[in-house]
């Protein structure tokens, strides 16, 4: 019977201490008047006591410098808080729950190249830093259109996943090569090959051009080819084989140097630095056809001769207003190529811009009009009302802009 009295007594002890320490918790918790824990969204930009404070009636000052805290990277910080004459502690809790946001771009790539997930998105917004990644790495060698899930994982750990588009082009366009064209030279000339020869890719800004003109013998009389190799990056490849006329230098013989020195002397009275493309081609334009007078003139063959005719004489008929025009206009750096009439006896210019080509005739005519920058329609339209006076065959030149 004492055993038992005793056995109890121990556990009255026990649970009268247990009441105890438990009171004890709840005066001390009581007796803070801030909230143990305030959780905040990372990239809140502002901090106010009365987030900590369980009453509202209590008026409080930070004692922590609230300034260093890192409010876009989710931790926990301290917080002192003094509320009257005694100072309160909370710990400040900084999480991320908010999901990465951002824009997709589809993309369009060549069938040998790669794009990182990364060049999917744009605009990312999120408070701290974003992994990009893909779900599942896409197939870069398949042609076509194919669907790619793009992952934005931020620190926290908080996914989201975007659907893009993927369009893996082949490239089976060969190179375009502009320029390469028959040509006459003499004996004792200095040929450049690539001159004026350009060549542009549907791919590549830059295509490998190898010009073989071993076969071309400049000390003898005679004809030779010459072959333009033009190959993409793809390996797609277009071949130009012109000829090359080798004669003996004729009476009256007027070398190209000699011409563009008196073209210079043109272009520096007429153009300046500060003037647009289409405004140095008109002026070009207007000079040939202000400046030259139309007088029959023999030679249709030399059109080197024809433009130095043209600048030094000042006369001369198409023939010598297409060369002279030629001249002026390729070393201003416009784009240019002559076009022939159908059966011959008129001559006249093409050029490029950079919109598309248009057509250039500064030879006057009785029946007056201005042909600077026509386009097909428009002089075909003044052909079929002077006698045809415009004909050439379309498949030989590049068509221009329907407007």
């Amino acid at each position: 019977m004492l055993r038992v009295d005793r056995k109890n007594k121990r556990v009255l002890i026990v649970i009268v201490l247990a009441v105890i320490i438990l009171i004890a918790i709840l005066i001390i918790f009581s007796l803070n008047k801030l909230y143990k824990v305030v959780s905040i969204e990372a990239g809140t930009k502002t901090l106010e006591t009365s987030q900590f404070i369980k009453n509202e009636k209590h008026i409080g000052e930070f004692k922590t410098d609230v300034s260093n805290v890192q409010s876009w990277e989710p931790g926990v910080y301290e917080i002192e808080i003094q509320i009257e004459k005694r100072v309160y502690s909370s710990n400040l809790e900084i999480i991320d729950t908010i999901h990465p946001v951002a824009d997709i771009v589809n993309q369009e790539i060549w069938n040998d190249e790669e794009i990182s997930a990364s060049e999917f998105v744009e605009n990312i917004i999120d408070e701290t830093d974003v992994d990009v990644y893909y779900k599942q790495q896409p197939d870069f060698d398949k042609v076509g259109t194919q669907e790619v899930i793009i992952i934005l994982e931020d620190t926290s750990q908080n996914l989201t996943e975007l659907k893009g588009q993927l369009n893996v082009k082949e490239d089976i366009e060969p190179p375009t090569i502009k320029g390469a064209s028959n040509k006459t030279i003499y004996i004792g000339d200095k040929v450049s090959y690539r001159n004026n020869i350009t060549v542009t890719d549907n791919r590549d800004e830059n295509v490998d051009l190898v010009v073989d003109s071993g076969n071309v013998n400049l000390k003898k009389v005679g004809s030779y080819e010459v072959t333009y190799t033009a190959t993409d990056s793809s390996g797609n490849k277009t071949e130009e084989t012109v000829t090359f006329k080798v004669k003996e230098k004729p009476k009256g013989y007027v070398d190209i140097a000699d011409l563009n020195i008196l073209s210079d002397k043109v272009l520096e009275s007429i153009i300046n630095d500060n003037m647009s493309q289409k405004e140095k081609a008109k002026a070009i334009y207007k000079w040939t056809k202000n400046q030259i007078k139309y007088v029959s003139y023999a030679n249709s063959t030399d059109w080197v001769k024809a433009a130095y005719h043209g600048i030094k004489q000042r006369s001369g008929d198409c023939y010598v207003y297409y060369a002279t025009a030629q001249e002026l206009l390729t070393r201003a750096g416009i784009e240019n190529q002559p076009i022939v009439k159908t059966g011959g006896g008129h001559y006249w210019n093409l050029i490029n811009l950079g919109d598309g080509w248009y057509h250039f005739d500064a030879t006057p005519r009785r029946a007056g009009g201005e042909f600077f920058m026509l386009t097909d329609a428009e002089i075909e339209k003044y052909s079929k009302k002077n006698k045809n006076s415009h004909v050439w065959d379309k498949s030989k030149y590049p068509a221009t802009p329907q407007n």
